[in-house]
């Protein structure tokens, strides 16, 4: 499996948390996890974009929320997007999608599960900042640009066009423009 990567965004004056992605490119695919605002909730899925590096066709498939053993129920290269049946994912690509969310929730974001919620929650309070269901750990958000209204932060290798693919074709917010 190849590097990790992550984009997050953040609207200090606005929602909190826009969104955040983690993928790993799979020879042409690129396969990972969202989850981002969405009408005052926060929808996540695991995906697969496959044929990104290809002139081909593209197909970005997901899940429906974080049920990456129900298989590909939506494909948001569609514009009619919910497969039926759904398509079965490989298992072994469902145990590393699993642990790849794993690792980067537990690096960068906070769930209201989380015992350590109401103390990040109380650092963004004390810092004037909004706080939804879920947050991205105080700590890193000093690792963001805030040269804008939404704050960004980039892994090194992210390749800025797969946002560029997905924001306007998933079930999220950001990007929706």
């Amino acid at each position: 499996m190849m590097q990790p990567e992550c984009f997050l965004a953040f609207a200090p004056r606005g929602g909190g948390l826009l969104c955040a992605v983690t993928y790993v490119a799979e020879g042409d695919d690129v396969c990972g996890w969202f989850i981002g605002l969405r009408d005052y909730a926060y929808p996540s899925a695991y995906f697969r974009i496959e044929r990104f590096f290809s002139a081909d066709e593209k197909r970005f498939y997901a899940t429906a929320g974080a049920d990456v053993y129900g298989g590909w129920r939506f494909d948001y290269a569609k514009s009619a997007p919910v497969l039926a049946p759904a398509i079965p994912v490989d298992d072994a690509l469902c145990h590393r999608l699993d642990r790849l969310q794993d690792v980067f929730a537990a690096e960068w974001l906070r769930f209201g599960d989380d015992r350590r919620f109401a103390a990040e929650k109380a650092a963004y309070a004390a810092d004037d900042l909004p706080a939804g269901e879920v947050l991205v750990q105080h700590d890193k958000l000093a690792r963001f640009d805030r040269d804008k209204p939404v704050w960004t932060f980039y892994s090194h290798g992210f390749n800025d066009e797969v946002l560029n693919y997905m924001g306007p074709r998933w079930p999220l917010d950001y990007g929706a423009e």
